[in-house]
């Protein structure tokens, strides 16, 4: 049984992923804490209720004509990193990084891996139990 046909499994999957990719980008804005000029990047949240939504939409949006409106056409890159507004705080040379904002946020992320991660194993287990191979 492949369980990445199962959608739960796709979800946890793709919110590890995401928080994989978002801690590369919070360990760039850290590593360039002090590079002159340097703004600090981050990914856009994942939204799980657009994602149903998009699942369960009865027909899927393509462009056939470059005459199309972009607008249309759903984003190619999920996790595209974004530069971060201007913050109230900024360092001589024009670097923007807190490095507290940024380990916050660098704590918010494991945090949210790790419930994706409890998540699938917690299901993991269901699934074992419901065919007989586990359980206490």
């Amino acid at each position: 049984m492949d369980l990445q046909s199962l959608k739960l499994f796709q979800m946890a999957t793709t919110k590890m992923d995401w928080a994989a990719q978002r801690q590369k980008v919070l360990s760039q804005n850290v590593s360039n804490a002090d590079t002159p000029d340097y703004k600090p990047k981050d990914l856009k949240k994942l939204d799980f209720k657009h994602m149903l939504r998009d699942e369960i939409a009865p027909v899927k949006v393509s462009r056939t004509s470059p005459m199309h409106a972009k607008g249309t056409i759903p984003e190619q890159d999920t996790f595209r990193s974004r530069t971060l507004m201007k913050s109230f705080e900024e360092s001589p040379d024009g670097n923007e990084v807190i490095l507290e904002e940024q380990m916050q946020k660098v704590g918010d992320t494991r945090s949210e891996y790790n419930t994706a991660v409890q998540l699938m194993q917690s299901n993991l287990r269901m699934l074992k139990l419901a065919l007989g191979k586990g359980g206490p």
